[in-house]
């Protein structure tokens, strides 16, 4: 059953396919063959995928996002960023990986992050005389905040497929996030003399001024803040409510959309009705392909499970190794490679069944393997063949794929040593969830 699921799964990829259709043809083609009498079953699983009450989660918090850029909140995000990191060498840089933090904990999705903050700082960037290829791939390897830092869509996926707290998983994640932000801040300072900008712009750049972006044109630090403040209160809001059990996660993600639309409209003033049905519509194009993928993914590992192929390797996982620490690098490596060719949310809902009953049995813990899983996945966003953090942020950047991949590659460095600290040091997710709860 196994190789006739990832044969059909690798041809339809091979043949361009989307990966929701891809998903379902292999499952369904399998199920034919195995028994007609349950190929009924593929249509109950694919409706299945899609009807947990903690997934309407996932379309709020992403319309709640798009209602945010709308109504002006990107903007002063910008502003605040650039007024605490704008002076520093390589600032706009900087500005770009913190302004992924404070938009991240809006919402919740990196290809919202990258389609929104890089259409604006990819060419803010360029007129600065940063290269096109650094440009891409500091907006793309920053967005690897966002699943990383609550309201994670990614995360919530995760608590959905395993049933963990997804307010616990929240928590877990603000740690990473803010760690991962500094390895990308150090990863500047280091790469930006020698990489990060045109030859030609460098000779003419006073030693001291390298990247830093000019006081006159930086925003006073506390106007800045002042008026990011009503933005920066929503991740505040969100985490405060569930830990509070004020409401759950998904009430939260509709308390989100609300707010932002109060936000935008009465306090910004920009958010208007068009821009709201813009804001929709645009949220639904992304909605409809990631609940896609997630009713396809649902049935196509319905039909890994019913095959026994978990249970396989789980014991070859164990048959390597007792050490939940060997394990979690072999899942590392796994998910690498899958997050290669498998977009993010569709790989957590095939591979999870998988791996976390061999982690739960070795004793690692579910926020753990969780922040670990979600990294992994964040990871795959910026790595070639697939990589939609990367594609997104080349095509914004005007360039080819591979020149953002030769671009990417300190920061992909970064990112695998971060990988490797949170995998040998668990209290850096589990530590604040466990002071909380």
């Amino acid at each position: 059953m196994g190789g006739s699921l990832l044969g059909t799964f690798g041809l339809g990829m091979l043949s361009r396919v989307p990966i929701g259709f891809a998903l379902a043809a292999a499952s369904l083609v399998t199920l034919y063959f195995l028994t007609t009498d349950n190929l009924a079953i593929g249509a109950q699983r694919i409706v299945a995928g899609v009807t947990p009450y903690p997934l309407l989660a996932v379309p709020l918090f992403i319309l709640a996002g798009g209602l945010m850029n709308a109504g002006g909140i990107s903007r002063r995000l910008l502003d605040l960023a650039d007024a605490i990191v704008g002076r520093m060498t390589g600032g706009l840089a900087h500005t770009n990986i913190l302004a992924s933090l404070f938009f991240g904990g809006l919402s919740g999705s990196s290809v919202a992050d990258v389609s929104s903050l890089g259409r604006i700082l990819i060419p803010a960037m360029r007129e600065r005389k940063y290269t096109a290829a650094y440009a891409a791939a500091v907006t793309a390897s920053s967005a690897i905040i966002a699943p990383i830092l609550p309201p994670s869509i990614t995360l919530i996926l995760f608590g959905v497929v395993t049933g963990t707290s997804i307010g616990q998983l929240f928590f877990a994640g603000v740690i990473p996030a803010m760690l991962y932000m500094a390895v990308l801040m150090v990863t500047v300072l280091v790469t930006v003399k020698r990489s990060g900008f045109e030859p030609e712009a460098v000779k003419t750049m006073d030693e001291k001024d390298i990247g830093r972006t000019p006081r006159d044109q930086i925003a006073p630090f506390w106007p800045a803040l002042a008026k990011a403040i009503p933005a920066l209160l929503l991740p505040v809001l969100i985490l405060v409510g569930i830990r509070g059990g004020i409401f759950t996660p998904t009430e939260a993600a509709g308390m989100a959309v609300a707010y932002a639309v109060l936000v935008g409209a009465f306090v910004y003033r920009e958010l208007t009705l068009p821009k709201i049905f813009t804001a929709m519509k645009d949220s639904v194009a992304l909605i409809g392909l990631i609940l896609l993928v997630m009713a396809a993914a649902q049935l196509y590992s319905w039909v890994l499970t019913s095959g026994g192929v978990p249970q396989s390797v789980a014991a070859a996982l164990l048959a390597v190794s007792a050490s939940p620490i060997v394990i979690l690098l072999l899942i590392n490596v796994l998910l690498l490679v899958v997050g290669m060719f498998i977009e993010a949310n569709a790989a957590i809902i095939i591979l999870v069944p998988i791996i976390f009953p061999v982690a739960v049995e070795l004793g690692i813990d579910p926020l753990h393997l969780g922040v670990v899983i979600v990294v992994n996945m964040g990871l795959g966003l910026v790595t070639p063949p697939v990589g939609l953090n990367l594609m997104l942020a080349s095509e914004i950047a005007e360039i080819d794929l591979l020149a953002g991949a030769r671009a990417m590659l300190p920061f992909l460095a970064g990112g695998l040593a971060f990988l490797l600290l949170l995998t040998f040091v668990p209290a850096l997710t589990t530590w604040l969830p466990g002071v909380l709860y």
